[in-house]
């Protein structure tokens, strides 16, 4: 028995969990399918991103495939990589330590004008100013061997992409010189070095590759979230990321062409006599890095349009559905501006980050980089830290919390001192110079950071003045079938749906620090028809009197935010008083009275008495006011102390004489029909 209690238990766990589960489902469906716009601008995010990752997981796999046959030879060869070589304008140099440094020992490796000899080379020693400094290195050793066959003597084939054999030769010594291939063409040091090179700049691709991919999920998901949380500062970011991501895919593009010239030209015709080892590789990753170009295009330009449209239902959203002041408006816009930063910044700098650490953990770089442990060090601290800032970013100016804020402010300020002070290391500027993509993600990145703290120090200065009250006040409950109140420092006022009857204030535009709260004009509640009004009591009808409303809840908020809501609901402000108002005058009875009798009296036997006291009807819902004609407010009306709800009067009860007493005194019938 005790089993199954315990079996029921977990089903119905299970059965709640899985009814949210299926709410969540619907209403991301909803959202999804609110517009046509909406359900467009999803789909072609989720097709976008599908073809997207599909072509560049392909890129990536012809990337690796070049680099396993760039690595084969350079294993084969015995190249243990001790040197960086590294393009500069159109020739190949190889150092023995990083080139910025000035003990640092580089030779000319290939001339690009086929010249041999010694030659010099022409480095850019970036300085903190831009400003450059030219040094020059004297080669000591020719760019290329001649081969002597008393040299050499065959060890092993193997085999090999290119010419489907290589021989690997040794000298006298035991030392590798090269490498001959099945047709007897004979590739020396010099070719074999240049294709570190090759290998190098087909890693970085292989890196660029993935932190595309990874670009494209994370567009999806900022595509996603901006329809599901109707963001605008989502929006903009996914409108940015595909601007960005058109704008690499096309200079990628221009990029190949000009890495297969530097190969034809360096390694095959010069470096290596005219020993081709990727064929037609070339032809195969043009064929899938232009198609990569032209879906992006056709993307961004259609993420363009639907984002158009999109944004202006989010911002009317945003920005009419708030009846704040145009200052408060120019904050939330501020705002948008920092989100759409710290969203692109987050990403920039932790994929920058995690590609100088991949560049400074592989290749020749982590052969000859000094301190290399400690740039390690720094860049981890920096990508740990760059996804609290962001979500800090984000969180602190909105929430207009200051202990965020001064976090985030720390971490802004350490962010840009380490980037600012990677700058001057000589590592950091040889892999800037001569990777692009790095330098792209990198300046992007910093860029990001300074403007997101400039950008949050001028938020942070608009702390108090209601920001975070607006945004707070942005989230209508679903099915609400009213409009908020919004709240000033002094005064709480409200936007009428319709127009306001004349019992109602007939200042409605004014606030309630002008209006004459105290009293309505009495004349506003002579609602007897002229006959009646004419046989009415000379004595004053008491005066409506209006409570004034209770302080708002937000007392720090800017007196300038001041705009009447669309709502006239008696549920709009909880801290709304009631309104009194005075009973009216007595009703005549089913009896019959002499055209003399003063109306509000009856007559007992032969004289005059006062008639039963009224019922104090109190109204509590927008029906109970129309009855009362007061619109938009509790309504009490009092007299004798009896009270009634407009929902329990029962069919008994005559508020009006029958239309045989009526006729009787000279009155018109009731259009109504009496409730039996």
């Amino acid at each position: 028995m005790k089993f199954t209690i315990l079996s029921g238990s977990q089903s119905k766990r299970a059965f709640v969990k899985q009814v949210l589960q299926w709410s969540r489902i619907k209403l991301v469906y909803q959202r999804i399918t609110l517009t046509k716009f909406t359900t467009l601008f999803f789909f072609l995010s989720l097709i976008n991103c599908l073809v997207l990752i599909i072509l560049q997981s392909i890129a990536f796999a012809d990337n690796q495939a070049a680099s396993e046959i760039i690595s084969g030879f350079l294993v084969q060869g015995n190249i243990t990589e001790t040197k960086i070589v590294f393009l500069a304008g159109n020739d190949l140099y190889e150092c023995s330590d990083v080139p910025q440094r000035d003990e640092g020992n580089c030779d000319l490796l290939v001339s690009g004008d086929g010249s041999g000899g010694s030659g010099s080379m022409m480095m850019m020693n970036a300085t903190h100013d831009d400003r450059r400094e030219l040094f020059e290195v004297t080669s000591s050793r020719s760019f290329t061997l001649k081969p002597r066959s008393e040299d050499f003597h065959n060890v092993n084939v193997v085999q090999r992409h290119h010419k489907e054999h290589a021989k690997t030769e040794m000298d006298s010594n035991g030392q590798i010189d090269g490498l001959i291939l099945d047709n007897g063409q004979f590739l020396d040091q010099t070719c074999l070095q240049s294709l570190i090179w090759l290998n190098d700049v087909i890693h970085d691709s292989m890196a660029e590759d993935i932190v595309t991919l990874t670009f494209q999920v994370w567009l999806f998901l900022l595509s996603f979230v901006t329809i599901l949380n109707e963001s605008l500062p989502h929006l903009g970011s996914s409108i940015a990321g595909h601007i960005l991501v058109t704008g690499w895919a096309g200079y990628r593009l221009n990029s190949t062409f000009k890495l297969q010239s530097h190969y034809q030209t360096l390694i095959v015709h010069q470096a290596c006599d005219g020993a081709d080892f990727l064929g037609t590789w070339w032809e195969v990753r043009m064929g899938h890095t232009i198609p990569i170009l032209v879906f992006n295009v056709v993307a961004l330009v259609a993420a363009t349009y639907l984002a158009s449209r999109l944004y202006k239902v989010y911002a009317q959203q945003s920005f009419n559905r708030v009846g704040a002041s145009s200052r408060i408006h120019n904050i939330y816009r501020l705002v948008l501006v920092l989100s759409v930063c710290v969203q692109l910044g987050g990403f920039f700098a932790i994929a920058s980050t995690a590609m100088w650490l991949d560049k400074a953990s592989t290749g020749t770089i982590k052969r000859v980089a000094m301190h290399l442990g400690l740039y390690r060090a720094v860049f981890v601290t920096m990508g740990v830290l760059e996804l609290p800032w962001a979500i800090l970013g984000w969180t602190s100016v909105r929430r207009e919390s200051r202990p965020q804020f001064i976090v985030f402010a720390g971490l802004s300020l350490l962010l840009l001192a380490s980037s600012s002070g990677i700058f001057a290391s000589p590592l950091y500027q040889f892999i800037f110079q001569t990777w692009p993509f790095f330098a792209t993600m990198t300046i992007t990145s910093y860029l990001l950071i300074v403007f997101t703290s400039i950008l949050g120090v001028w938020c942070r200065t608009n702390f108090g003045r209601g920001l975070s009250e607006f945004l707070k006040e942005t989230e209508v409950p679903e099915g609400a079938d009213f409009d908020p109140v919004y709240y000033a420092p002094d005064k709480v006022v409200t936007k009428p749906r319709n127009s306001v009857s004349s019992l109602v204030l007939k200042d409605s535009e004014m606030t309630f620090e002008k209006r004459s709260l105290n009293t309505i004009d009495e004349s506003g509640i002579h609602y007897l028809p002229p006959l009646l009004a004419a046989s009415a009591p000379t004595s004053k009808v008491p005066a409506v009197t209006v409570q004034k409303p209770a302080r708002a809840r937000f007392s720090n908020f800017h007196p300038r935010f001041s705009r009447f809501s669309k709502s006239s609901s008696v549920y709009s402000d909880v801290h709304r008083g009631t309104v009194k108002i005075s009973s009216t005058p007595p009703l005549l009875r089913d009896t019959p009275l002499s055209p003399s009798t003063p109306l509000g009296l009856s007559t007992h036997h032969g004289g005059f008495e006062p008639s039963p006291a009224p019922l104090m009807i109190t109204s509590t819902s927008d029906r109970g006011v129309r009855m009362a004609t007061m619109k938009g407010a509790g309504v009490d009306i009092t007299a004798g102390g009896k009270e009634l709800t407009t929902s329990n009067i029962g069919p008994s009860l005559e508020r009006s004489p029958s239309d045989r007493v009526r006729a009787l005194n000279g009155l018109p019938s009731n259009p109504r029909p009496s409730r039996q």
